[in-house]
């Protein structure tokens, strides 16, 4: 498949529209309401870090932002799209914000922002759609102060394994080094794994059916070291967007699908490093 540009994807019109309501409290027949439950992590983590200037990094209709503003903190933000930052201007001038608070900018090399500025930033679902995620998380870290905070959202690796699809398959002939097996041995393995389903089967679809460009998941174990070459210090990772059973059976029965995963949607259980397609990642810069 030929990927698409994540910038052109997010700047058309029915991404705009998507965007602008996917925090709210849709019914599980809509839509599963993950990001409601990524948005409540980052405020949890602001009231308890109390920042004095925050920026929302690629804030696209700028709804998170809005509401944390209406929660008493400083807040602005950017996005490269031009329809998104036209809606998030819509939808400032709704809640009778200021259109000041969002502009025009681009998260993966911000040039609006100071260096050495803000003390803390914030990246809701942005930074892996970046062309180079550590160049873009180097190039925020110049914008922070000393000792500020960077937050930010991933994909989680580790969700491969617990998919049983295709995705299990690619994560696990990596683990197990099958390129390296000799012929007999592979071929006993792929019968074993034959019957991994292929997700492009079935109705619900993710980023990844639509063809947009993003960056390989994160594996969370791993995240610390990875993130300490950067000059960032990993104080907390949340998981959320939990699946209850492997992601196929949201084929059968949606709303029962849904409704068992928000029961179990706890961004401190362990099974979140393997039931968690994506996690929050709390940063400070060292």
């Amino acid at each position: 498949m030929k990927k698409i540009d994540s910038f052109k994807h997010f700047n058309k019109k029915n991404s705009v529209n998507e965007y602008s309501q996917m925090y709210k409290k849709l019914t599980f027949d809509v839509k599963y309401p993950a990001n409601v439950k990524r948005e409540e992590i980052f405020v949890n983590l602001l009231k308890k870090h109390k920042p004095k200037k925050i920026v929302d990094a690629g804030c696209g209709a700028g709804m998170p932002l809005i509401d944390i503003k209406k929660r008493g903190f400083d807040i602005i933000g950017y996005d490269k799209a031009a329809n998104m930052v036209s809606e998030a201007h819509k939808n400032l001038k709704r809640s009778r914000l200021s259109s000041d608070l969002i502009f025009a900018d681009d998260f993966e090399n911000p040039k609006k922002i100071k260096n050495n500025s803000v003390d803390c930033i914030l990246g809701m679902g942005a930074f892996y759609y970046s062309k180079n995620v550590n160049k873009t998380l180097l190039n925020q870290r110049k914008k922070l102060r000393k000792n500020g905070r960077l937050i930010f959202s991933l994909r989680n690796r580790l969700f491969d394994i617990a998919t049983l699809n295709n995705y299990s398959k690619i994560f696990l002939d990596e683990l197990y080094e099958v390129k390296s097996l000799k012929k007999n041995w592979k071929k006993k393995y792929n019968i074993l794994t034959k019957n991994f389903s292929d997700r492009k089967k079935f109705k619900f679809k993710n980023i990844d059916e639509k063809g947009v460009n993003n960056h390989v998941p994160h594996n969370p174990i791993t995240l610390p070291g990875e993130m300490a070459k950067l000059g960032l210090k990993v104080e907390g990772i949340y998981f959320y967007h939990f699946h209850a059973l492997p992601p196929l059976f949201e084929n059968f029965d949606k709303l029962y699908y849904r409704k068992i995963s928000w029961k179990i949607e706890n961004p401190l259980d362990w099974r979140g490093f393997f039931l968690a397609s994506t996690f929050v990642v709390d940063c400070k810069k060292i």
